[in-house]
């Protein structure tokens, strides 16, 4: 960018000096504009590092995890039919736990009170008809 040019960028202070100014001018006007493009690297520095504070150490974690895991065919297979044992485990302890809550609601229903048999008629009792109860 020539000294002499007009425009003017956001990071650049507005002065009224003329347009031919000397070289101290010059020198001072590019090490005003510096020092705020400076400020505003620091600024979206400090922004970006509230915005973004453990990406580091993220990335750093991901990588470890990736290099942690098996790197042969058949260590993956291993991991993975591990992991698929886990599962069945656990949906097996859920099938177990179903059952015997089934089995706990069908005691309870077997002890819950009934209402009493009919009482026996003494005419079948003396006539030795059985029970006399339907059955």
């Amino acid at each position: 960018m020539a000294d002499n040019d007009s425009t003017s960028t956001a990071a650049e202070p507005t002065s009224s000096a003329s347009s031919a100014s000397s070289s101290d001018s010059s020198d001072s006007s590019t090490a005003e504009r510096l020092t705020a493009v400076e400020n505003a690297v620091e600024r979206i520095e400090s922004a970006v590092s509230q915005l973004v504070p453990a990406s580091h150490a993220d990335a750093q974690a991901r990588t470890e995890r990736r290099l942690d895991r098996g790197s042969s065919v058949a260590e993956q297979v291993r991991a993975e039919l591990a992991r698929v044992k886990d599962e069945d485990a656990a949906a097996a302890a859920a099938d177990g736990e179903r059952d015997e809550r089934r089995q706990v609601q069908d005691r309870l229903a077997r002890l819950e009170e009934r209402p009493p048999a009919p009482p026996r008629l003494a005419r079948t009792r003396l006539l030795g008809w059985g029970d006399g109860r339907a059955s």
